[in-house]
């Protein structure tokens, strides 16, 4: 079934005339870079039949922009409906499984996968557009993009652009280039640099002796960043008795204050020299990749077009590293006294590994979130033996959505105190938070976003003398966000605006009298603290349905436009945050149970 706001079929009825049919003598087509926006550009001068947004802003802007233009404006991501999306790219990753088998039962295209399943995706609805274009319409871009590259070779035929590629000249690369590291912090970019050119520890390995071997059985706790390490933490904070040991991939997974029953390591300090039986296994792996491609790959429609498209080039560099990080793990759970690993991320394709590893060798696997919900457990295949739900709204998520077996999950989140609201200090709850986010990555357009939202949120500030606050993301660039920001409103409007960056501090909640986020987890953390929290549900794209699974839940209410900003007054006193609700959103779990969990009992 294919879904669009506006119907999607682009061949409608002949007995429909509009600017949007086949009726016309040429079809044009236009195809918006997400760098690029609809109506900014020489190609706002040209009557258009069709726009395709290759990005994202907001389901509100497409409704507005096709009236003003009088004719459909849409994104690409509105091409499937997000059921049948999830069901086809899980299909299409199921392609390759069981081909790439090491000897310690790694599956090397699961794991790499996990590098290009957003590009797959995107072929995977390329694949959808160009079925319906019709052979006589003319088709333009803004500029350059994976996507048209991939639509010149279903449709057969050029597509020319406005504007050339603007990373494209060496002078061009290195601006853009130096525009991305003046957003990150100097500790940020050393990190960058190793993991770029010294993934496999080559280097780093000989920075650091070898720590001692563990006197007691340990529990592992691979990481590769904060958020991971966090709630690994959070569980083993609760088992003082417990020894476990932190090992991270990389420095920012252990930025944090420890439990004195955690020990923390780096896992390039068990990092060995390549062996002659992993250089002979690469070469075994490699030759078994080019046949994968060649009988399995190629004749598929998406994955041979991946293949045209060059999208698979980085393996044999991926399986290069991976191996020897394997071998790292390996010496990690063979070295030391592993008994069971509690994983955080099984998305990513390196602190995965220990899980495969530990499995092999019928040591426990237990995982535990790092946010409230994780997409990525329905396009893969479980590998740990049980899954920490921190309530009945995770563990909903991951049987119904995700398809996991209900005796795989366990309902137990680690013990976390929450802050209630008190009618003593109502008063000041004079805060209007917005979790902003870096929508960038997803190709969606946080412009528009802050636009259409952060003037009705300064309108309902001003009428409630209350201030905004625009609470940073850690991937988000304050110089960046701020430009947005004075781009979207004007001065009286942005005296009412202040930026936070930063961890959240307690304030952030104590203060705010209702939250606003598109889909973030933030609005679980608002709900516990007892602060409505406001879905822009016609900004959220995702077909995770994050947002839809938080409002099923009442861990937010999602609102269709920014103009019902308008009416959050009158739905405030609806909106009642129930112990109920809390319980449904985090269950924590005994001591006792936890135990058992990470035993096997």
């Amino acid at each position: 079934m294919i879904y669009s706001p506006f119907a999607f079929s682009l061949v409608r009825p002949r007995t429909r005339v509009d600017r949007c049919t086949t009726d016309h003598p040429l079809m044009k087509i236009l195809l918006v870079h997400p760098s690029d926006f609809v109506e900014a550009g020489p190609w706002r001068e040209t009557e258009w039949n069709l726009i395709v947004d290759l990005g994202w802003s907001g389901r509100y802007s497409y409704l507005q922009q096709s009236q003003r233009l009088g004719c459909r404006v849409l994104s690409i991501y509105d091409l499937l409906d997000h059921e049948e999306h999830r069901t086809q790219l899980r299909d299409l990753l199921s392609v390759g499984l069981d081909q790439l088998v090491d000897s310690e039962s790694i599956d090397w295209w699961e794991a790499f996968s996990s590098s290009v399943d957003q590009e797959l995706g995107q072929l995977m609805l390329l694949s959808v557009l160009a079925q319906q274009v019709p052979e006589s319409a003319e088709i333009r871009a803004t500029r350059p993009h994976f996507a048209t590259r991939a639509l010149s070779i279903l449709l057969k035929r050029e597509i020319s652009s406005f504007f050339s590629d603007p990373t494209a000249g060496l002078g061009s690369r290195a601006s853009h280039l130096t525009e991305k590291v003046a957003r990150l912090r100097p500790s940020e970019v050393i990190e960058i640099i190793f993991d770029k050119w010294d993934t496999d520890y080559r280097f780093r390995r000989l920075l650091g002796r070898r720590p001692p071997v563990l006197t007691k059985p340990a529990v592992l706790l691979p990481s590769a960043y904060v958020n991971v390490s966090r709630a690994q933490l959070a569980y083993a904070q609760m088992l003082p008795h417990r020894q476990f040991l932190l090992v991270v991939t990389r420095r920012s997974g252990r930025r944090l204050k420890v439990p004195a029953n955690v020990e923390v390591r780096s896992l390039a300090a068990y990092s060995p020299r390549v062996s002659a039986s992993t250089e002979g296994e690469r070469i075994r792996l490699l030759e078994m990749w080019q046949k994968l491609q060649n009988d399995r790959f190629a004749p598929n429609r998406v994955l041979g077009l991946a293949i045209k498209l060059n999208l698979f080039d980085i393996f044999a560099g991926f399986l290069k590293s991976g191996l020897r990080i394997r071998d790292a793990w390996r010496e990690v759970i063979t070295r030391e006294p592993i008994t069971a690993v509690l994983s955080g991320d099984e998305n990513n394709a390196f602190t995965r590994l220990p899980i495969t590893l530990a499995k092999s060798r019928k040591l426990r696997t237990v995982f535990c979130g790092h946010g409230a919900l994780d997409m990525s457990l329905s396009i893969r295949t479980p590998g740990s033996d049980v899954y920490l739900a921190s309530g009945d709204m995770t563990r909903d998520y991951l049987v119904e959505w995700c398809g996991l077996s209900p005796h795989r999950v366990i309902v137990g989140a680690p013990h976390k105190p929450y802050s209630l609201p008190s009618s003593s200090n109502e008063h000041r709850r004079d805060w209007i938070v917005l979790f902003s986010a870096p929508h960038e990555l997803s190709s969606a357009r946080t412009q528009t976003l802050y636009s259409e939202l952060l003037p009705e949120l300064c309108s309902l500030a001003r009428q409630t003398d209350r201030k905004v606050i625009v609470k940073l993301h850690p991937f988000e660039s304050r110089r960046m966000r701020n430009a947005m920001i004075e781009k979207a409103l004007g001065t009286e409007e942005r005296e009412l605006v202040e930026m936070r960056e930063g961890p959240m501090t307690p304030d952030v909640l104590e203060r705010a009298w209702f939250t606003v986020t598109v889909e973030s987890s933030v609005a679980v953390e608002s709900t516990m603290n007892g602060v409505p929290c406001f879905l822009c549900g016609w900004f959220d794209g995702s077909w995770y349905d994050y947002g839809k699974q938080f409002a099923k839940y009442s861990a937010g209410y999602s609102l269709d436009s920014p103009l019902q900003v308008r009416q959050i007054p009158d739905l405030l006193p609806q909106l009642k945050i129930t112990d109920a609700t809390r319980q449904a959103l985090q269950s924590p779990i005994s001591p006792e149970h936890l135990e058992s969990v990470l035993s096997g009992a």
